[in-house]
């Protein structure tokens, strides 16, 4: 009997393989408990297997869970020849809680995606398949930028061992547009489904099928994405939006008398904005949106001793309904069409953390909630270190107890409701180390499981607020069935001391982004990278100095030259190194603010722009344009060529791509004219994207120009991304 499938970041292929079914899929113990049918080859997991790998063979094993009470004993695995031992439980449908009791010590079990809560211990949580019907499961998808779609899709047969039915497939779509059958093969369970003629754009197709005996298959999704290149999230450049403060129905916004109050930003305001032309001149492909969620009225006192509207969104009063002063479910529906039309994928901002005290759940659920009402973040006794997972925000901000196995339950079914509703494409994770490790796991293994398959991936990314060198807390919430990414904190830390303040040297850049892929080696992450947020205060106040005090007193719009070269060389940073980079709004225009809420203050409108803010602006498009393009920027590896005192120097390459296929030069103060050797194979002649200037480097060396705050993104001349 073979092991258990290796579960690295290559989860994409045999991990979702099994989960579609709702079980852990071992092909040996698979075949004990699938079809009775000889001709039926594709057959799905029934029962609840479990594999183990004790610490030395002599170990005493059991399996103990919700299905008998925890019974002790436990069921006692097979021992196997390889060290491993392995027990197929005949639990009920549905989910169930199990713990792994290796020489009296309860462990969860590495190879399953979710765990949930038993008597104060965390214990592993499995998925038991219906095997009374069958499931059919999405094996790939294929698009061309013409329009042409293929999808690969399996039916795995019922307990029955019953075959596909052809003529019994059904497909429908969100958009309406059906998915004819061109094959199947009965005997396999193999069947495809494919089209034509398809214009740009997402395609949500639902499928059912059924059996000879005419058992249904429950909902299958298969995302289809017409575009010119199969995405994936390196190669995501994302706009942040914090709608309240970037644009209304009308288009720019006044400043509200506080900075607390509602500005009446919009959804329409950001969509007159995709369909303009603003955002994908950024280069922008990804849209993270503050939350929709329906908010409370009114103000509510901070912990500052000021007041505070939700302007914001982060505090729910209903996890499925829209908050109306900020998108009508019709603008929604709009919304993502028109970005999903122009290849624009949308990640919702989710808040499973905590709810408003309005919301429902409140009166008819109290026990769903950590029960210290006293407790709040970081105040009095009530230390962030010790009480994270159980503090709350504010007094009227309740925290959601996920260790109570129904409102985990409950929670992450609200989150699936954008996905199922609305469409979204993926996730921004509110307040991540405040929930247990399971929190994420179940969202992400509940988007996974529906949602991804090959041609399909959502980007999962969560806020993990961290200092400076906070590398491993952030590699706890990653890996296969983990976050996808976190946002980079300590670099952003490393780009203010580094740039906006000058007070440790370029290289030390370099030396912050390995110390990150060291730490979440084999994680398989993509990182958000950004040089600010709305947590804090804005980049280019820190260049100027005065981003500390009072941050209800507004922080003067810079106008030094300087600050903005130094914003520039920032944004560089973050939109060529490997990662995801996050732009939040403004950051593009350099626009100043302190710590919350001045770091919210509204978009200002074009006509109030400094030369240097368009400066900046016109200077983030030809970059992002040229990572939008090059897949040396998005997907190539990092390698240094310079990292001291004033320069941070590297290249990206990816495999089969010419040696120095993208090279990028950050430099901070004037140094003494110098160059790089360029490998062997590199391009002959180089364009600058940012001045459009042609370099020779026939004698396979690379000057390196020594102007102060330089930015230089060179590209073979003469390539599709030359021409920036």
């Amino acid at each position: 009997m073979a092991g258990p499938t290796h579960r690295g970041r290559n989860r994409r292929g045999a991990l979702l393989l099994a989960l579609a079914s709702g079980a852990v899929i071992v092909p040996a113990l698979a075949a004990g408990c699938s079809s009775s049918s000889p001709s039926s080859t594709a057959a799905q997991a029934c029962g609840l297997q479990v594999w183990h790998k004790p610490a030395s063979r002599d170990a005493h094993v059991e399996i103990v869970g919700d299905w008998n009470d925890w019974k002790r004993p436990g069921t006692v695995p097979e021992v196997r020849d390889d060290g491993w031992v392995a027990a197929m439980i005949d639990a009920p449908v549905g989910e169930h809680a199990y713990a792994i009791v290796e020489d009296g010590v309860w462990l969860t079990d590495k190879q399953v995606p979710m765990t949930a809560f038993h008597d104060g211990k965390e214990v592993a949580l499995g998925v038991v398949a219906d095997c009374e019907r069958p499931v059919v499961r999405v094996d790939g998808v294929e698009a061309t930028a013409d329009g042409h779609v293929a999808v690969r899709a399996s039916f795995l047969a019922a307990r029955s061992g019953a075959l596909l039915d052809p003529a019994a497939v059904a497909v429908t779509s969100r958009e309406g547009v059906a998915l004819p059958v061109a094959s199947a093969d009965p005997p396999t369970g193999a069947f495809r489904l494919e089209i034509s003629g398809l214009k740009r754009g997402k395609y949500t197709f639902s499928i059912h099928a059924r059996d000879t005996h005419g058992a249904e298959s429950e909902e299958t999704i298969a995302t289809v994405w017409v575009e010119a290149q199969a995405w994936d999230p390196r190669d995501a450049i994302v706009y942040q939006v914090v709608l309240d403060r970037f644009r209304g129905d009308a288009g720019s916004l006044a400043t509200p008398a506080k900075p607390s109050d509602r500005a009446g930003g919009t959804l329409a305001g950001l969509r007159q904005a995709i369909e303009a032309g603003d955002i994908e001149a950024l280069g922008v492909n990804t849209l993270w949106l503050s939350p929709l969620y329906k908010n409370p009225e009114g103000e509510f006192g901070g912990t500052d001793g000021h007041s505070y509207t939700s302007y914001h969104g982060y505090w729910p009063t209903a996890s499925r309904e829209l908050d109306a002063r900020v998108a009508s479910e019709a603008e929604l529906d709009r919304f993502m069409q028109v970005a999903h039309d122009r290849g624009i994928r949308v990640l919702f901002d989710v808040v499973p953390n905590h709810v408003h005290e309005q919301h429902a759940w409140v009166k008819e659920h109290p026990d769903w909630f950590n029960q210290d009402k006293t407790c709040i973040c970081g105040q009095g006794s009530c230390d962030w270190a010790t009480h994270i997972k159980t503090c709350r925000f504010a007094p009227y901000l309740p925290d959601l107890d996920w260790t109570n196995i129904d409102a985990a339950r409950a929670a992450t079914a609200d989150v699936m409701w954008w996905f199922d509703r609305w469409g979204a494409d993926g996730l921004r994770i509110d307040a991540v180390p405040m929930m247990p490790r399971a929190a994420t796991r179940r969202i992400a293994h509940a988007v996974r499981t529906r949602y991804e398959h090959k041609g399909n991936v959502p980007y999962i990314l969560g806020e993990n607020f961290t200092g400076p060198g906070g590398y491993q807390n952030l590699r706890y919430d990653l890996g296969p069935f983990g976050l996808d990414g976190s946002f980079h904190f300590p670099l952003m830390w490393t780009l203010r001391e580094t740039l906006a303040t000058e007070t440790a040297p370029m290289g030390d850049i370099d030396t912050s982004f390995r110390a990150g892929e060291q730490a979440w080696d084999g994680a398989g992450a993509v990182m958000g990278m950004m040089i600010d947020n709305h947590d804090v205060s804005r980049f280019a106040s820190v260049s100027a100095g005065n981003a500390v005090g009072d941050a209800w007193s507004p922080a003067p719009q810079p106008l030094d030259p300087v600050v903005y070269a130094k914003q520039r060389v920032a944004l560089a940073t973050i939109l060529t190194l490997p990662g995801a980079p996050v732009v939040y709004y403004g950051d593009e225009v350099g626009l100043a603010g302190k710590n919350d809420p001045d770091s919210r203050r509204v978009m200002p409108a074009d006509s109030a722009l400094l030369d240097s803010q368009r400066e900046t602006r016109s200077f983030v498009r030809k970059v992002g344009r040229a990572r939008a393009c090059s897949t040396a920027l998005r997907r190539g590896v990092l390698r240094t060529l310079v990292a001291d005192a004033e320069r941070f120097v590297f290249a990206r390459e990816t495999e089969g791509d010419v040696p120095g296929a993208a090279i990028v030069v950050l430099s901070r103060r004037p140094t003494a004219a110098s160059e790089v050797k360029l490998a062997a194979g590199a391009p002959s002649e180089l364009v600058d994207v940012v001045t459009g200037a042609k370099v020779d480097v026939s004698s396979g060396v690379l000057p390196l120009p020594a102007d102060a705050f330089g930015v230089h993104v060179y590209v073979a001349a003469g390539g599709s991304c030359g021409g920036n």
